[in-house]
């Protein structure tokens, strides 16, 4: 099984639906506060890894995926549920920010991101999420795409939105970087490749890791399952078709 953990403003469909070609058993998480689902108060990234595993802490050990907010709780779970992770599949997500002025000045800004969806809606916050330079594709979106993911995003509650900002954004997830050599699972870290600031410290954060490899997606920036998705189910394809040498 390949468990796959969505990004922020995503559903567990997000990543369903990529890699159906994968034609293995692929099931989705939700987030704290996506889906309509609610994201109560104490949520953090240890007390969601607690979740996945209540829920899957009988499976034989699975794959794992996840995508940049979902990848931080992937990589959560992984430190703390070793035995259950098999393979780690990272995609344009960093372990936290290092530098505890630049991480308290992020919490400041998601904070203001959770206000302006508790008071201004979810509209006026996906505008203003769709023009953040940060998450601009390498090369636009089809109308058809676009709209898609549009629609995806209008129809998430924006309370939730709010209280996962707060609970699981960059601001207030914990630097694991120095926990990386710990993880001695294979790992895959995905960028794309006009993504430079996640290019440039998922490098850096593969070389920190026992058993990590970087895929940079060429033509792509940070959503690369929707830039160049059937590029990359052909690196996970063949990341997962890989034997482990305890095999």
């Amino acid at each position: 099984m390949l468990l796959a953990i969505h990004g922020f403003t995503e559903i567990d469909l997000s990543w369903t639906e990529v890699l159906q070609d994968l034609q293995i058993p692929v099931e989705g998480y939700v987030l704290p506060g996506h889906g309509h689902k609610p994201c109560p108060e104490g949520t953090s990234h240890e007390s969601v890894a607690d979740i996945i595993h209540k829920r899957f802490a009988q499976s034989e050990p699975f794959d794992l995926l996840g995508y940049s907010m979902g990848g931080r709780v992937a990589l959560q779970f992984a430190l703390t549920y070793p035995q259950l992770v098999r393979r780690l599949i990272l995609v344009s997500c960093r372990p936290g920010i290092k530098d505890d002025a630049k991480r308290e000045r992020r919490k400041a800004e998601d904070e203001g991101l959770a206000m302006m969806l508790e008071e201004n809606g979810i509209g006026q916050f996906v505008a203003w999420w769709e023009n953040n330079p940060a998450l601009k594709p390498a090369k636009p979106f089809s109308r058809s795409t676009a709209e898609h993911i549009r629609s995806r995003r209008l129809n998430q509650d924006p309370m939730g939105l709010a209280g996962c900002l707060r609970a699981l954004g960059q601001g207030s997830s914990p630097s694991l970087w120095g926990r990386l050599a710990a993880l001695s699972m294979p790992t895959l870290a995905i960028a794309g490749e006009a993504d430079e600031t996640y290019v440039d410290e998922m490098g850096k954060m593969v070389e920190a890791l026992p058993n990590g490899k970087l895929a940079i997606v060429g033509e792509s920036g940070h959503a690369v399952h929707r830039e160049c998705r059937d590029t990359m189910v052909n690196v996970i394809r063949g990341f997962l078709a890989s034997k482990i040498a305890s095999e």
